[in-house]
């Protein structure tokens, strides 16, 4: 029976944010990362002998900043389609016609049809003899707010249909809404498989009883909001065109958050070994893969003004304890203090003072809709002038770890170097 890949989001050459500048970082791993889980895909389906590979958009992060990104995928499609395996792609909001002011000549597949599907208008590859229909739009503009869904054609009689579509469904976190639709859009179609893209959290979103719809997710981490294992969907068509679904891990850097609540500790020491014994755990679990991880603390706790008062003592703690036990493989990315002393503690605050306007200041930040767009707006300037890490967060998350080191300092707790 037939069996394809679905894979979406490589974002070739797209950096990993906040290692290189690490000691004893790996800085060509780091810097290769996602072009190694492209070859890790590749190898996967010459190694599985998959009937064809299909991506859904993202396959780069934008315009290249050299000829070389264009040139390494051009080298995997070749080595792909020289073992008889045919690889069809569309363009997302990264990669966009309107985006990518550079090109190269691409390999065709082996019946001559090529890799890159239509931006005009939805495209229909028919595999006449796996019973397959591929059918797939490119965005043409990065914006694309029409839903895309309601132009693909209706489903081939007797085949497979398979819809590969770049979008953000109804909305996902910390992605903008782009080719919206909805799940019974998408069932509406009477396809057997659709293959998303742009979402970089796997997970299925079919409605009950309809047929799967599926975010692969990317293939390689880039930063604290995209942690655990990442990869691809290998698929096998069954009988009655019903499929098996397996996830299948390429990253070869990965990104874990370690939640530490310091309320559960009677020594602020005791919070390095949380940290190991979470390492530990992680690390029989990821093979040969490095780690980068941080460390978050939350939690009321007498122990908080000793922590955040040895920001940087115990941040380096905690990096010697990934030395020891990771071997080289873990990188510490930071320790995150959101902790906070116990509530019978807040009498020492002067609630007529400017530490309790402060405080009320922050909850509206941390939980007022509109304040938060106010706060966005005041940080776009300067967020086209920083690296993009500073902004990973949404704005609630930012006042949140703002707010422990900002009480601290007004306190005249903490060295100089706690966020």
């Amino acid at each position: 029976m037939p069996r394809f890949i679905h894979a979406a989001d490589i974002h070739l050459d797209s950096p990993l944010q906040r290692l290189e500048s690490y000691e004893g970082a790996p800085v060509e791993e780091i810097r290769g990362a996602t072009r190694r889980a492209l070859e890790n895909l590749v190898d996967l389906a010459i190694r599985e002998e998959v009937d064809f590979v299909v991506i859904a958009g993202d396959l780069y992060d934008g315009d290249w900043r050299d000829h070389n990104t264009g040139l390494f995928f051009v080298r995997q499609a070749t080595k792909l389609i020289s073992h008889g395996i045919p690889l069809y792609v569309i363009r997302g909001n990264h990669d966009a016609a309107s985006i990518l002011t550079q090109s190269l000549p691409l390999p065709q597949n082996p019946d001559g049809s090529p890799i890159l599907l239509s931006s005009k208008r939805p495209e229909t590859v028919r595999l006449e003899s796996l019973g397959v229909s591929i059918h797939g739009l490119s965005f043409r503009n990065r914006a694309e707010t029409d839903n895309l869904a309601l132009q693909y054609p209706e489903p081939d009689a007797g085949m497979f249909n398979l819809g590969l579509l770049h979008t953000s469904l109804t909305g996902g976190e910390g992605h903008e809404p782009y080719a919206p639709c909805t799940p019974q859009h998408l069932a509406d179609k009477g396809y057997d498989y659709w293959a998303l893209g742009h979402i970089h959290l796997r997970g299925e979103r079919h409605l009950e009883g309809t047929a799967p719809v599926v975010f692969a997710g990317n293939v390689q981490g880039r930063h604290t909001r995209e942690t655990g294992p990442k990869g691809c969907v290998l698929v096998d068509i069954g009988g009655n065109r019903q499929t098996t679904r397996t996830f299948v891990p390429l990253d070869v850097v990965r990104w874990e958050i370690c939640p530490i609540d310091l309320g559960e500790h009677d020594h602020v020491d005791e919070i390095v070994d949380r940290f190991g014994n979470f390492l530990s755990e992680r690390l029989e679990h990821c093979d040969d893969r490095s780690l980068v991880v941080r460390a978050r603390v939350s939690g009321r706790s007498e122990l908080h003004t000793t922590l955040i008062g040895q920001h940087t003592h115990y941040e380096n703690a905690l990096r010697a304890r990934a030395l020891d036990i990771g071997g080289g493989r873990v990188w510490v990315e930071s320790l995150r203090i959101r902790s906070e002393l116990p509530a019978a503690r807040d009498p020492d605050i002067d609630w007529d003072g400017p530490i309790a306007s402060l405080l009320l200041v922050l909850d509206e930040l941390g939980g007022d809709g509109e304040a938060d767009e106010t706060l966005g707006k005041a940080f776009a300037e300067l967020s086209r002038k920083v690296p993009a890490e500073i902004f990973e967060a949404d704005i609630a998350e930012l006042v949140a770890e703002a707010r422990p080191s900002l009480l601290a300092r007004l306190r005249g707790i903490g060295d100089s170097s706690s966020p």
